[in-house]
């Protein structure tokens, strides 16, 4: 009889955006399946205190640990004495730093620069800083390597890959697939957690769920907010949710023209797309993001940047934008509040069915182990 192979599911190296969100839902539906017994985790302060908000209990788990890694000093802080005694170790979002490899590793790679080397965003940047990022990223590639498998989130990732010369040389390394899921909690309104958001009435409300990361392109938003009340009359309040070190590094403009509401957990996330009238996502470069998915799942219409890893993954049920251009922004915006509100709800309505076409949260989280335990 074959024996059950001892796995251990890495998110010690998640301490912000997008990626903590995606490691907690994934534990969350993993918690939920009776094979989540024979599976150990690694979780950073942050995501456990996500799986907390969630209502998650460590005992569903074979071992439960709770520990923060921060890059590369992983190796000379001994990540790897965690991995002694298991066959695979899944680093949800990689690379792991480690010296000696022992088990098998896995890493799911969300790093739209090593995928799109040239793209829009490194466009915008002087010389310097864009050779300092290509370098970067290559040294993170590098690491990459050390995979035994890889898992994406979209076939164009995949795609884009092995286009990359660094991932044809040497062994050939698998790249499975896993599309993203919005999580259970956004079906489940008895669950969701509040948010302390400053909202008016007479005002619509825009915002989006994201860390200012550059590539997300952020800094438009006050620009956009002026145009609308400018041009077209629209007197909106745009909400963010910034930690407190990136509201500081933001310019004097953006703070008096942006509302933020601060870091949520994945318990919070439903509320604040609840209490928008729209989502603004103008972002320059991604693998995946799952706010534009969460935003059609809340029955919200989702505004967003006219570039192919958004209309990879919304199709029709997005209105597209110049992401460089504010002006272009703000007309898309405008166009869709100018339409009837039987239009409007048409749209959303379309986009709501759309999203259900996504792998549920526990679907993806049997994906995930059928490919760890297949390795």
């Amino acid at each position: 009889m074959k024996s059950h192979p001892k796995i251990l599911i890495n998110c010690s190296n998640l301490h912000h955006g997008g990626g903590v969100a995606v490691a907690a839902s994934f534990l969350a539906s993993l918690s939920r399946l009776q094979r989540s017994k024979k599976v150990s985790v690694l979780v950073s302060s942050l995501v456990h205190q996500n799986l907390q908000a969630l209502g998650i209990g460590t005992d569903q788990f074979e071992h439960y640990s709770v520990v923060d890694y921060v890059g590369i000093e992983s190796i000379w802080k001994r990540l790897d004495k965690y991995f002694v005694g298991y066959h695979v170790v899944f680093t949800v979002f990689g690379p792991a730093y480690f010296l000696f490899k022992g088990p098998q590793h896995i890493f799911g790679l969300a790093q739209p620069h090593i995928v799109y080397p040239n793209n829009v965003f490194e466009q915008t940047l002087p010389w310097l800083r864009r050779l300092k990022l290509r370098l970067k990223y290559a040294v993170l590639s590098l690491f990459f390597l050390r995979a035994d498998a890889l898992i994406v989130e979209r076939e164009h990732v995949k795609t884009g890959l092995l286009k990359q010369q660094i991932f044809r040389k040497g062994r050939e390394i698998p790249i499975h697939i896993v599309n993203s899921a919005v999580d259970e909690i956004y079906r489940d309104s008895t669950r969701w957690k509040p948010v302390d958001m400053r909202v008016n009435a007479n005002r619509i409300k825009l915002g989006i769920l994201s860390k200012n990361y550059p590539h997300k392109n952020l800094a438009c938003l006050p620009e956009v907010k002026a145009i609308l009340l400018k041009k077209y009359f629209i007197d909106a309040d745009f909400f963010v949710t910034f930690s407190d070190s990136e509201w500081k590094e933001c310019d004097e403009r953006f703070r008096q023209s942006i509302i933020n509401v601060g870091p949520l957990t994945l318990a919070q996330c439903p509320h604040f797309y609840h209490a928008l009238d729209g989502v603004v996502f103008p972002s320059l470069l991604e693998c995946f993001s799952a706010v534009p998915i969460e935003s059609m799942m809340m029955k919200k219409p989702l505004f967003a940047s006219n570039l192919p890893f958004i209309v990879d993954c919304c199709q029709q049920h997005a209105n597209y934008f110049d992401p460089l251009n504010p002006a272009d922004i703000a007309n898309s915006i405008d166009v869709f509040f100018q339409k009837s509100e039987s239009e409007r709800n048409e749209f959303v309505h379309h986009a709501h069915r759309f999203v259900q076409t996504y792998p549920t949260a526990n679907q993806r989280a049997m994906k995930y182990l059928d490919i760890l335990e297949a390795i």
